[in-house]
């Protein structure tokens, strides 16, 4: 059973352990929810399951997301987890160096709030919308002049991400040890619409995606 005082090692080895249990459930419910997401009317549509692991006690959410009726069929799974009162949404990668990504409670309320305006949503579904809609980020280096507050932070506030909807703050680090391949993870603090961005926070984010075309250039 993963607990809140594990490292991230433990927490990713537990995760990875599951993914086979994962993906067979997630294939046995994927003709249901497809077809039940093809007949709805309104859009953005998706269906959610609860899941729990017998032998291990761990609830998944596993869930079905359709963008609109032309777009293909969006699935995957997220682990729950809580600390004392809080709660935390966890989504892992596999891909080149092992990661984890810790949506905070705040951080959903957020872009519920400044972006779906969904209210009556509850915070997986704000999860489910958020990943499907967002599952390409642009890493950003971030100073002064996009986070004020950057100073509270120090190296963990230094970078956030681009995506589709916005940008996400975050607070990022790396977990080593003897004989393991790093563990990345990113926890997410909040949200803001580039639209509700100051100018200089717009420049500034302009600017670090520029550095990208430049370096093309050589």
């Amino acid at each position: 059973m993963i607990v809140s005082n594990m490292n991230l090692h433990e927490v990713y080895a537990h995760l990875l352990n599951e993914k086979s249990k994962l993906d067979w459930k997630r294939d046995a419910l994927m003709q249901k929810a497809t077809n039940e997401l093809r007949k709805r009317r309104t859009f953005p549509a998706f269906s959610i399951y609860d899941y729990k692991i017998p032998s291990s006690n761990n609830q998944y959410i596993i869930y079905f997301y359709l963008e609109n009726p032309f777009t293909e069929v969006m699935s995957g799974y997220l682990f729950v987890i809580f600390d004392e009162n809080k709660r935390y949404i966890i989504k892992w990668s596999d891909a080149g160096i092992p990661e984890i990504h810790i949506l905070t409670s705040h951080f959903l309320q957020r872009y519920k709030e400044r972006f779906l305006g969904m209210d009556e949503w509850t915070a997986n579904e704000v999860a489910v919308a958020y990943l499907s809609r967002n599952f390409r980020m642009r890493p950003i280096a971030i100073d002064s002049r996009i986070n004020q507050h950057i100073q509270e932070y120090g190296e963990y506030a230094g970078e956030g991400f681009l995506v589709h909807d916005g940008f996400c703050f975050k607070l990022s680090g790396e977990e080593t040890l003897d004989g393991e391949d790093p563990i990345r993870v990113s926890f997410y603090t909040t949200f803001m619409p580039l639209s509700e961005m100051s100018d200089v926070q717009r420049r500034a984010i302009y600017e670090e995606c520029m550095k990208d075309v430049e370096e093309m250039r050589y």
